[in-house]
């Protein structure tokens, strides 16, 4: 049971970084509590279910030009009952930004979250968390070539904010070949040939 129980925490912290990154609000909403509470320190301090909120799409319906992705390190639980435990998950995270045409910011922080989980009707979720911060650093960087591949990274599938990415479409990977967002009568791609449309921008 305690097994399982790891699981399903790990399962909800997984929830979280996804949520984020991909800008899904109910997704990060449905990692806490109705009466859950975090303290990200500066971003945000109460309801876990307000906090969700900061990760909505931009308002004017356009993309977001920033990037984020977390990662999760070290994971540790300790249970205080058959209903309580408390989680603690060392995280790195990324976010990439554009400063102007050529130039971009890398804000990478580490630190940890530092959870109460409580499983209610059956389901863990975050009761209190609290967010640490171990240490930041701030980076900025010409975006222009020899400093970055555009051409290069031009040729992969493009990652996006919800609703745009590809994991928003799992559908197409039931059709090896075509990519998310292009035309589903376009030429299957080869392997090594490099000739498969890019995603397509509606």
């Amino acid at each position: 049971d305690r097994l399982v129980a790891k699981a399903e925490i790990y399962d909800v912290i997984m929830r979280y970084c996804r949520g984020v990154d991909r800008s899904e609000p109910e997704l990060v909403k449905s990692v806490y509590h109705e009466d859950g509470y975090d303290d990200h320190g500066a971003m945000f301090q109460g309801p876990g279910w307000e906090f969700s909120k900061f990760f909505a799409p931009r308002d004017d319906g356009e993309p977001s030009d920033s990037r984020a992705v977390h990662f999760i390190g070290n994971h540790y639980v300790e249970f205080q009952s058959a209903d309580i435990a408390f989680s603690e998950a060392s995280f790195v995270t990324w976010s990439h930004s554009p400063v102007d045409e050529h130039n971009a910011s890398l804000f990478t922080f580490c630190g940890r979250y530092i959870d109460r989980f409580e499983r209610r009707g059956g389901e863990w979720k975050v009761a209190h968390r609290i967010c640490l911060h171990e240490w930041n650093r701030v980076e900025q960087f010409p975006t222009d070539p020899p400093h970055s591949l555009p051409d290069f990274a031009a040729a992969f599938v493009q990652a996006a904010r919800a609703p745009d990415d590809a994991t928003s479409h799992w559908e197409w990977l039931d059709k090896p070949g075509v990519r998310p967002g292009a035309n589903p009568t376009d030429p299957p791609v080869f392997p090594g040939r490099g000739t498969a449309p890019l995603i397509a921008r509606e």
